[in-house]
């Protein structure tokens, strides 16, 4: 898949191509079936997706609590599998807020991109302060020769799926709620940072994850497994993660520290794909090291025991598989 940043150079790609519109935050099944769906529909042989970066409503919104479900470049692998020919990244700035519906789409669509067809939800708005609709944009589309199809989404997002209702549930600890709706384990991909190595001195190594720029879990422990994104490391790992401020150290910035069984080389600085498979329990302050430590050895046998009674875990060891750094 072919990501374009560069508009001046874009047409090459996008000429007489169809596009549709949209964050997809997460890649979750109604973005997955909408994608296809679009893929079935396009009039030409070339399709690809026009999305913002930065999310407008962290563009507008820039103090607010991080709420994405995914980080950029693990949402373009996501959509990468689903057979997309290319990703026009338009940077949402400025000069892209005061934009018009009508000079975004001449100025943008017709004038940057020459696309042919353009899919959009029914409730699509867009150009200055979300002021253009569906209507006006198939207005537009008739002056500047583009196909405008929208769809109806409720049609192909069931049971209420969406990526605000996914992370609700991520934040209440209904893990498996929101993965059956994202359609596959949610994941913190991320750099392996240096820890305190306290989790060493208890006896149980961890890799450290910074946790920026997307949602955070609730806090707790959760059974999970590993993918180090690097050539040197095959495997697919099983392990244990907390998530949390490490309250019984006193503790304040949440991370995310996992503890991968049966593992002992270093993968500082390393990408890593952790999947979040059950949660297990909520974080809680202990009154010694000692009942922690027994608490954390509880935690690995309950999280064994999921890891190994867990049919779905051929099918994510597949996704995982497909990721490479």
């Amino acid at each position: 898949m072919e990501i374009i940043r560069d508009l001046n150079n874009a047409k090459k790609f996008t000429k007489l191509s169809t596009i549709i519109i949209g964050n997809f935050d997460g890649v979750h099944l109604g973005h997955q079936k909408i994608i296809k769906k679009c893929s079935q529909i396009a009039l030409s042989n070339r399709f690809g997706i026009l999305t913002f970066d930065p999310h407008p409503r962290d563009y507008f919104k820039r103090n607010q609590i991080p709420f994405k479900l995914t980080s950029k470049e693990q949402k373009y692998k996501m959509i990468e599998r689903l057979n997309v020919n290319f990703l026009v990244e338009l940077k949402f700035d400025k000069s892209i807020e005061i934009l018009s519906p009508e000079q975004f789409v001449k100025s943008i669509i017709f004038d940057k991109l020459g696309v042919k067809q353009i899919i959009v939800g029914n409730d699509f708005c867009f150009g200055h302060k979300r002021s253009g609709n569906v209507n006006f944009l198939k207005t537009l589309g008739e002056k500047y020769n583009i196909n405008v199809f929208s769809l109806d989404l409720k049609k192909f997002v069931k049971d209420k799926i969406s990526s605000t209702v996914i992370r609700n549930a991520l934040t209440e600890g209904k893990l498996d709620r929101a993965n059956k709706m994202l359609g596959y384990f949610h994941k913190i991909y991320g750099l392996v940072v240096q820890g305190d190595k306290r989790g060493r001195e208890l006896g149980f190594p961890t890799i450290n994850l910074q946790l920026k720029d997307v949602i955070v879990p609730k806090y707790g422990i959760y059974t999970c497994i590993i993918k180090v994104l690097s050539s040197d490391f095959q495997d697919i790992y099983k392990g244990v993660a907390s998530i949390g401020t490490k309250p019984t150290f006193g503790e304040n910035e949440a991370n995310c520290e996992v503890h991968i069984f049966n593992f002992s080389k270093s993968i500082y600085n390393k990408k890593v794909i952790v999947s979040l498979v059950k949660f297990q329990r909520d974080e809680i302050k202990y009154e010694s090291i000692e009942k922690l430590k027994l608490q954390m050895k509880k935690d690995c046998k309950i999280a064994i025991n999921n890891l190994n009674n867990n049919e779905l875990l051929k099918d994510e060891k597949k996704i995982l598989e497909k990721y490479t750094a």
